[in-house]
């Protein structure tokens, strides 16, 4: 009791979780109907919940509770599943596609009703014609009428009275900003359509296994990648290069000396984060260098020039940075050692003689 009761629909309309949990308490209703054991209850169990409240219900709450679970099965209608691929920038930035797929739809001949537009119709004996079956705290749709309070024998030739047919059902869907690959999406209600008084199914969108990869952006994650191709000038030098964001082009500064292959990051260029603090990736730009492969005399000579330039500096650097190893190699040489034991002794003999 406690259990249907707080799963009850009727009590979570938006919690789409307790419409699985009820359906779960409604099998173990029924298995309890078909099972002689007799275990411990404990609530995160429907089918020990059925066992235990196998004994004894009166008749009039078995009624009520049979026609509780019963109409909560044709209450809702089945989900969808569905596949869709996407571009990358439809990825990136969201966009609005337009599905068809086959479902149970209503019947056009008899407009969802099940019978005939002029069938006579009675008063529906369960409910009495009220369309409602209540035994205190449970209220539910007559699962005899569908909440009609009237039931009509002749049913429709189309749908054999169940007021649906097979068709085809086209949907408006919503993609938001930044899903990937194997995300699904949920549209409520745009599943199939159910029985009269029912609620319709679910639609679930699953993205295909790769979203479509893109020419100039690479994803990784929520972040983004865009290579910039900048003359070797441009790497020596700095400068501005344009490059493409996700937003449209942008200009971004070249540190003089990049190398190649060097990151550069845009902050908050990326792609929409869904969850967390930071609402959005980043941006890398990755500098190429590209060398020439002709050269005129003018550029050759100014090159030529330059290498020279640079030995010259290279040979300086190393000469300056040498010096001390080559001083210290002089002065522990033997020769060296020599020569300075006789100059001393000559110093000493001099020194004498003078005294």
């Amino acid at each position: 009791m406690q259990l249907a009761k707080k799963y009850h629909p009727d009590a979570n309309k938006n919690n789409p979780s307790a419409k699985r949990k009820f359906q779960e308490i409604r099998e173990a209703y029924e298995k309890r109907s078909r099972s002689s054991a007799d275990v411990e209850f404990d609530e995160g169990d429907a089918e020990a919940f059925a066992r235990n409240y196998r004994a004894h219900f009166s008749s009039s709450f078995q009624k009520i509770f049979s026609e509780i679970f019963e109409d909560e099965t044709d209450r809702f209608a089945s989900d969808i599943q569905a596949e869709l691929s996407l571009s990358f920038v439809e990825a990136a930035k969201g966009c609005t596609k337009h599905l068809s797929f086959e479902a149970y739809v209503p019947c056009d001949l008899c407009d969802g009703r099940g019978y005939p537009i002029d069938a006579r119709k009675r008063v529906c004996p369960t409910c009495r014609g009220l369309g409602k079956v209540t035994l205190p705290p449970f209220t539910s749709t007559c699962s005899t009428c569908k909440g009609s309070g009237r039931i009509v024998k002749e049913n429709c030739m189309s749908c054999k009275g169940s007021g649906l047919v097979e068709g085809i059902k086209e949907v408006k869907v919503t993609i938001p900003a930044g899903v990937d690959s194997g995300d699904t999406i949920r549209v409520p209600g745009a599943g199939n359509v159910g029985t009269r008084g029912s609620q319709p199914g679910d639609l679930f969108i699953k993205l295909k296994a790769r979203v479509a990869e893109d020419r100039i952006f690479i994803r990784d994650g929520a972040d983004v990648y865009v290579d910039s191709r900048i003359s070797f000038t441009q790497a020596i030098l700095g400068g501005k290069v344009e490059v493409p964001t996700l937003s449209g082009k942008t200009q971004v500064k070249i540190p003089n000396g990049v190398q190649h292959g060097q990151l550069l990051v845009l902050r908050g260029k990326g792609l929409p984060k869904h969850g967390f603090l930071v609402n959005h990736g980043n941006q890398y730009v990755r500098f190429r260098i590209h060398l020439p492969t002709e050269l005129n005399e003018r550029q050759r000579a100014i090159l030529e020039e330059f290498a020279k330039e640079e030995i010259n500096n290279e040979k300086n650097a190393s000469s300056e940075g040498k010096w001390w190893p080559q001083l210290l190699e002089q002065v522990t040489s033997p020769k060296f050692m020599l020569e300075m034991s006789l100059f001393i002794l000559i110093l000493l003999l001099l020194r004498r003689m003078m005294a």
